[in-house]
């Protein structure tokens, strides 16, 4: 594991750490938007939206691009490409109803049963 910086993990993760902006980080899934159009999509305030996409661009997790009188924003996929595939995995694995996760108690009894399952792979 790379070198751990507790104040780049609490960057990070703060930025995330809101519903507003995980529902604009979703919408972007889509393909670059503007504000108005984010705002629309999201049925919230411009202003709100306006303040999240700058705290979210702040922290390199969005790009942005001038196009006249619009910028549009859209998603850094060189973060977000390997987020979805860590968080697929988490969620599979951890979460597999999605609306909760694994209890820490219970994770060692659940590795164990994950371990002891049979896996085939076929080679091509």
């Amino acid at each position: 594991m790379e070198s751990f910086s507790n104040e780049a993990y609490y960057l990070f993760f703060s930025a995330m750490a809101n519903r507003t902006r995980l529902a604009i980080i979703d919408v972007l899934r889509e393909g670059p938007k503007t504000i108005s159009g984010t705002s629309a999509t999201l049925e919230q305030d411009e202003a709100l939206i306006a303040r999240n996409l700058k705290l979210l661009e702040r922290s390199s997790l969005l790009h942005s691009e001038d196009s006249g009188k619009e910028t549009f924003y859209s998603l850094n996929m060189e973060v977000f490409a390997p987020l979805s595939e860590l968080l697929t995995f988490h969620t599979s694995k951890y979460c597999p109803d999605q609306k909760s996760c694994i209890h820490p108690e219970k994770l060692k009894a659940y590795m164990k049963k994950e371990a002891a399952k049979e896996t085939f792979v076929e080679h091509q």
